[in-house]
């Protein structure tokens, strides 16, 4: 059953941001917004607008499948490669996947991506041997100009700080080894409330 959503006006933001961020370049960046703000949403419609192959990643089973069923409510068909919910599949245009999984099987995965999206990003880790690092050296092998973004609702990490380094309002993070540069939205929590 195909449903029409109408994005939020914060929502279209943060997708019209991606889409700007990722026209002048490829640097790794992030959207801040707080839970139940629809980043689901958000991940389904930059999935539907972009033009290659995506691949959306988190790291529980939940996630992918709620993630997923935002897609295919809006008529788009995706694919799902996580062991936790039974699927491996990896030729559809979309394909979401729990990082456990995805990490586990790169070598199933030989198309290039255009577009890598990572829910709850801030798990992403600064050990160049972690699941996230692993996986996204190996899409960029693959592709070295692949836009890579994620969403959260904590930007910061305690224990390791700042997950990006520049925020798109002027003003820098002391986060010099964080893989996020750029900031390119943030939702105050107070617009939620």
């Amino acid at each position: 059953m195909t449903q029409t959503f109408k994005l939020r006006d914060y929502q279209t933001q943060a997708v019209e941001a991606a889409l700007a961020h990722f026209r002048h370049g490829d640097d790794p960046a992030v959207i801040v917004l707080p839970t139940g703000a629809g980043k689901s949403l958000v991940i389904a419609e930059l999935s539907r607008l972009a033009k290659g192959h995506v691949i959306c990643l988190a790291h529980v089973k939940e996630l992918v499948e709620q993630n997923h069923a935002k897609l295919l409510a809006t008529g788009t068909p995706a694919g799902i490669f996580s062991a936790g919910l039974g699927q491996k599949t990896n030729t559809a245009k979309t394909t979401f996947a729990s990082i456990q999984s995805l990490s586990a099987s790169l070598a199933s995965f030989q198309t290039p991506a255009s577009l890598i999206i990572i829910d709850e990003c801030h798990r992403v880790g600064m050990d160049d041997s972690a699941q996230y690092l692993k996986t996204l050296a190996h899409f960029r092998r693959l592709n070295p100009n692949v836009k890579i973004l994620g969403l959260t609702a904590t930007p910061y990490r305690l224990g390791s700080g700042w997950i990006y380094q520049h925020h798109y309002r002027g003003f820098a993070r002391p986060a010099p080894s964080s893989f996020f540069k750029t900031c390119i939205f943030e939702l105050p929590l107070q617009h939620m409330v």
